[in-house]
């Protein structure tokens, strides 16, 4: 599993296109997405598409608005633009991996876990993914952009975790404890 969310190292957007493109609504996918602050994680859930007919997946961009491209045959195919921090997609994961249930204040930066959250109107979906602390707040932990617990305890929205390996025995990528975000011009 940690293997498998290193992602691959190299896009397949064309890929990416077409698969996209071929999504329904309500449709389960799995979609890998790499970013700085969060490190690589897998979202897994019902597929929803926005007022834009963009498509999202427990809450996050996965692809832009469908649009019509021509085949390698000279045919009409609808494609979708993959959100640029998608990294894979379908993101299949064929190995295996035995999580142990954990309670969430056991939990650090850096450990690899599965949670599953309820939010609606994405649903019920699961996040595998790094642990990521806020640099000055120990106790607020998040998986991807999704909360996991703070100073007041579980995150309303989270339904589970399960620890897949703890931090410096797995091989995907640990991203730096989450700073403050700084927006230009705002005091």
């Amino acid at each position: 599993m940690d293997t498998f969310i290193k992602g691959p190292s190299k896009r397949d957007v064309a890929g990416m296109k077409a698969a996209f493109g071929a999504i329904g609504e309500s449709e389960v996918i799995s979609v890998l997405y790499k970013t700085e602050r969060f490190g690589n994680f897998l979202v897994t859930g019902a597929a929803h598409t926005t007022v834009l007919d963009d498509v999202m997946v427990g809450g996050l961009n996965a692809a832009a608005a469908k649009k019509k491209a021509k085949a390698s045959d000279g045919s009409e195919v609808m494609q979708r633009q993959p959100d640029k921090d998608v990294r894979a997609f379908p993101a299949q994961f064929d190995g295996e991996f035995s999580p142990q249930d954990i309670e969430v204040a056991q939990l650090s930066h850096g450990d690899l876990v599965v949670a599953s959250f309820s939010q609606e109107p994405y649903g019920d979906f699961v996040i595998t993914g790094v642990v990521t602390e806020a640099e000055n707040d120990r106790s607020y932990l998040m998986v991807g952009p999704w909360i996991l617990q703070t100073a007041q305890g579980n995150a309303p929205r989270l339904l589970s975790i399960q620890l897949v390996a703890g931090n410096g025995t797995h091989v995907a990528p640990v991203p730096t404890r989450r700073g403050l975000v700084e927006v230009d011009g705002l005091a």
